[in-house]
């Protein structure tokens, strides 16, 4: 990799992290009635198309010899990111997982032509557990056919998306489905470790609170329970820093 490629990754990277900090901020404001209706959504979907073309450019411009040849951000941060794609790992199989074994409201049958959407959202699910990404994102675009708005489905389209590589399309999604059904406690589960594992800890703390406001089902509080203790660590280590810089001015 030239210096050039290496000074426009960082400053991809830097408008990343800007991009995702407007949208952080933007939620703010809106929270606080400083943004209306429209301009909040307007903003938004700016936002979140200029955040995923960035990531897709990212993606495509980083290989394996040129993140071993990037500069580095510092141990620190090093560290961040190799512990969120631990998490990221662990919860990739067991929050979809969860979602196996359902059956449809009072056992009707489907005749063996078409599958409910209760059997594709399991079959996905499987699929998924299985380590076929592609099949399982198959049968959710199936169920966002019939049901665009299913949470679910948005939810686990747009994570495996993240999962396979697409961090741009994924990023997309999941914001899309925070937006749309803020109540679903998966996405963000699922968004906390996308940020996390983007440096970002302050936006993973933020969608980790959110998750805990909606009282989420244990199995997803215990999941994300040593990614609360990685952020809490992260913010502390941050904060000591900053300190640090200070007292040394």
């Amino acid at each position: 990799m030239t210096a050039v490629d290496v000074d426009r990754l960082a400053a991809l990277r830097d408008e990343r992290d800007f991009l995702l900090r407007s949208l952080e901020d933007l939620d703010r404001e809106h929270a606080a009635g400083d943004v209306d209706d429209h301009d909040y959504e307007v903003l938004r979907d700016d936002y979140t198309a200029r955040a995923a073309a960035v990531l897709r450019s990212i993606d495509a411009g980083t290989d394996g010899g040129a993140r071993a040849r990037a500069p580095r951000a510092g141990r620190g941060r090093a560290a961040l990111v190799v512990g969120g794609v631990l998490v990221f790992a662990v919860l990739a199989g067991l929050l979809v997982a969860r979602t196996a074994g359902r059956r449809d409201p009072g056992g009707v049958a489907t005749g063996g032509i078409r599958q409910s959407a209760t059997e594709m959202l399991n079959e996905a699910g499987r699929r998924a557990g299985d380590g076929d990404l592609d099949g399982a994102i198959e049968l959710y675009e199936e169920v966002l056919e019939g049901d665009p708005g299913n949470a679910e489905a948005l939810t686990y389209k747009s994570w495996l998306l993240t999962l396979g590589g697409d961090a741009g399309a994924g990023l997309d999604g999941l914001l899309a489905a925070a937006t749309a059904h803020p109540e679903y406690p998966d996405v963000h589960a699922f968004l906390a470790i996308v940020f996390f594992r983007n440096g970002l800890v302050a936006q993973a703390d933020r969608e980790l609170d959110r998750l805990d406001a909606l009282d989420p089902p244990p199995a997803i509080r215990d999941l994300t329970a040593s990614l609360r203790s990685q952020i809490d660590d992260a913010l502390a280590s941050m904060t000591n820093g900053d300190q640090e810089a200070g007292g040394a001015r």
